[in-house]
């Protein structure tokens, strides 16, 4: 019966010998994945920093973008009204343009045409609504005409403004 309990002190002592060293390896395995964690842990910062100042940069280029839009857009609106302005029916006399409001007084040949005007206006990319403020008949040169003034809301094309043409190699280049 000795023996038998030596040989089970003997047998739990060798057991908590190898439990103990156990714990000692999974102890300096920790220490060492903490020390690669900490090392880690510096690239992941840097990444954040680095993501932080992407993010910064992408907001003041979206900021850049708008405003080179908002620009561009009276000459692009003033472009678009010569564009839709039919010479030969209709005369813009006065044009006031601020804070994406038109107004716009002008003289056309008859009430349609006043109304195929502002249907193209409402129909344009730079305009989304047109309004008749008055019409009234003027005699210009002996003729009946109308005269007329509109309010239009202006705003921003959807679909980007097309690149400005190049002229062709050589062209306009005396040798």
């Amino acid at each position: 019966m000795a023996a038998a309990v030596m040989f089970l002190l003997v047998a739990i002592a060798l057991i908590g010998f190898g439990q103990a060293s156990r714990i000692t390896e999974l102890q300096e395995e920790s220490n060492r994945l903490n020390q690669e964690k900490a090392k880690y842990q510096k690239i992941i910062a840097q990444i954040e920093k680095i993501k932080k100042e992407q993010q910064i940069v992408e907001t003041k280029l979206e900021v850049i973008k708008s405003l080179k839009v908002a620009s561009q857009l009276p000459a692009r609106v003033l472009d678009e009204i010569a564009t839709l302005t039919p010479a030969d029916r209709l005369w813009v006399n006065s044009l006031d343009y601020g804070s994406d409001i038109i107004t716009l007084a002008g003289t056309a040949l008859d009430n349609a045409t006043i109304a195929e005007y502002m249907d193209k206006m409402i129909h344009s990319d730079f305009f989304v609504a047109a309004e008749l403020k008055n019409s009234s008949l003027t005699k210009v040169a002996n003729q009946k005409l109308k005269s007329f003034s509109l309010t239009i809301n202006a705003v921003a094309p959807t679909r980007p403004a097309p690149p400005p043409s190049t002229p062709a190699a050589g062209a306009g280049v005396k040798k």
